[in-house]
């Protein structure tokens, strides 16, 4: 499936890959876009057949606060319906704003989608060490 919406900039594929489902997002991901994202997903709560969504954010070229509010929700979600969110190709705009809000940890990443859904086959937590949602947190810096 996919999905772009009327002057959009950002583009959304997915493509099953057993229990897995891999979306991936090219573009910005911003307030006239997330929800592109947002429907995207919406088939993935709806369904109990996949445990394991992969987003390769790799070609996100730009990321505002409703974008990253997106993903949040995604992780949300994916933690209350049992399916473990893992975001590949972090980097550029996307990997500052995740670092800056202090989020990088909390979202589970991977370099690219094989090592991600290798990772997903793997027995090990469903989710990232770290704080939980909806609490405050710190600026950290790279490490």
């Amino acid at each position: 499936m996919s999905v772009s919406g009327p002057r959009s900039t950002l583009k959304i594929a997915s493509v099953a890959r057993g229990d897995a489902l891999v979306v991936y997002a090219e573009g910005d991901l911003d307030a006239t876009t997330a929800h592109l994202l947002r429907e995207e997903l919406r088939q993935v709560w709806e369904s109990s057949r996949i445990s394991v969504v992969v987003i390769d954010v790799a070609k996100i070229m730009f990321c505002d606060s409703r974008g990253l509010s997106e993903l949040i929700s995604a992780l949300q979600r994916g933690q209350a319906a049992n399916v473990r969110l893992i975001l590949s190709g972090v980097q550029g705009v996307l990997r500052r704003v995740l670092t800056i809000t202090g989020l990088r940890n909390v979202f589970e990443q991977h370099p690219t989608v094989e090592e991600a859904l290798g990772s997903a086959s793997d027995a090990g937590p469903r989710h990232p060490p770290g704080p939980e949602m909806g609490g405050l947190y710190e600026v950290a810096g790279d490490r």
